[in-house]
């Protein structure tokens, strides 16, 4: 089989690579751009650095700091309509996931002469925009989603209750782990996780690839090892940086190989219960792990060997198993809440099949994703956590 693999766009990485920002918005030729983010991230004073970037590269800048958690269609149709009457250039988001998909769809659709809702709709039929998306800089400051180097924003449809992909490539990433000390430990955690289960389900989705395969790996050895010191020791930088080039280095596996049917499961969550999407992304994880142990199962043995765990077995559903159950455990250790703990009851996460059968990316899942496989999987990730 000829796979082919990529890397979207060009990461600028480490400590203080926020203050090139201007640097980089220089040569995409921006002039003047709107810069998105929310309140918590302005009150960091993170803005303020890419501020100081900007100006000393000549640069205008309009602020929108009303993005907010899951990116909800209003806000990309309110931040577009800033940056049309701005008459902007380029799109800057500096922020957490729903940031920087905010930021995604803002740059799709300022770009269209249609609203939010139509856009959605163009991806619901996948259709294309007629125009491509504006020239984009992400600046994530958390390290879990990887949108910085994805082609892909993930906004929710406030009428519908579904959380659409809108393409929206970047155009740059700017990694700076800096801006992630400090964060608290159950951001950190939750990001943390977000990040793992992209790659666990690259590793196992229908379209793998060597390239995708060596940076899943990488990236599962650092969380794991990392994330809990991260968790404990907000500051220190040697955590941060390695959570953060895992987090990027998840984004751009599972840009190629994508995520499957556990994303399909948490959108439903999110969408549904406002469950932090990191929290669904961890906990739907193992259960993943079980159902693809039989296809991968030697995928999944070295899933369990980048956490310590030697697995003798040769028996698929004996493989799934332990790898799963170590990293419950593992989860466990972290203190990550249970759908009980978040006072949701097993008829509740039941209830999610319809949302998850009608979700495009379970067709990615390497085993025949069936109502019956999907009720299954629903009712395993309520009772592996009592």
């Amino acid at each position: 089989m000829v796979q082919r693999y990529t890397q979207l766009c060009p990461v600028a990485f480490g400590a203080g690579a926020v203050s090139t920002t201007g640097d980089v918005a220089k040569e995409l030729g921006f002039c003047k751009v709107l810069v998105v983010t929310d309140e918590n991230v302005e009150k960091l004073g993170h803005i303020q650095k890419v501020v100081d970037s900007l100006v000393a590269a000549g640069i205008e800048m309009v602020l929108f700091n009303r993005s907010e958690m899951d990116a909800p269609d209003y806000s990309v149709q309110a931040g577009a309509a800033l940056a049309k009457g701005e008459a902007v250039d380029g799109i800057i988001g500096i922020g957490g996931g729903s940031v920087l998909d905010t930021a995604k769809g803002i740059s799709a659709l300022a770009a269209n002469d249609i609203n939010v809702a139509e856009m959605l709709d163009y991806t619901r039929k996948m259709m294309p925009l007629a125009n491509p998306s504006m020239k984009l800089i992400l600046i994530p400051t958390t390290s879990g989603t990887g949108s910085e180097s994805t082609f892909v924003a993930v906004i929710s449809d406030t009428t519908t209750h579904e959380k659409i992909g809108v393409p929206s490539p970047p155009s740059f990433a700017i990694v700076d782990p800096e801006l992630t000390l400090g964060m608290p430990k159950a951001i950190t955690l939750y990001t943390g996780m977000d990040a793992l289960s992209h790659v666990c389900e690259a590793l196992t989705s229908i379209q793998p690839n060597p390239h995708s395969d060596v940076l899943c790996y990488d990236t599962i050895e650092r969380i794991y090892k990392w994330l809990p010191v991260a968790a404990d020791e907000p500051m220190n930088l040697e955590a941060r940086e390695n959570l953060a080039l895992a987090s990027n280095h998840a984004g751009i596996a599972f840009n190629d190989a994508m995520v499957h049917l556990g994303h399909a499961i948490a959108h439903s969550l999110g969408a549904t219960y406002h469950i932090p999407h990191g929290v669904a992304c961890a906990l739907v994880t193992p259960v993943i792990i079980e159902l693809t142990a039989p296809v991968y199962p030697d995928k999944i043995k070295k899933i369990g060997a980048c956490m310590g765990l030697t697995v003798s077995s040769k028996e698929p559903q004996e493989i799934g198993l332990a790898v799963a159950n170590h990293l419950r455990a593992f989860q466990k250790e972290l203190g990550l809440p249970t759908f009980k703990e978040l006072d949701l009851t097993r008829e509740q996460i039941l209830g999610c099949m319809s949302y998850v059968a009608n979700e495009g990316l379970r067709f990615l899942c390497p085993v025949p994703v069936t109502e019956a496989v999907i009720t299954e999987s629903l009712g395993k990730l309520y009772d592996s956590y009592q």
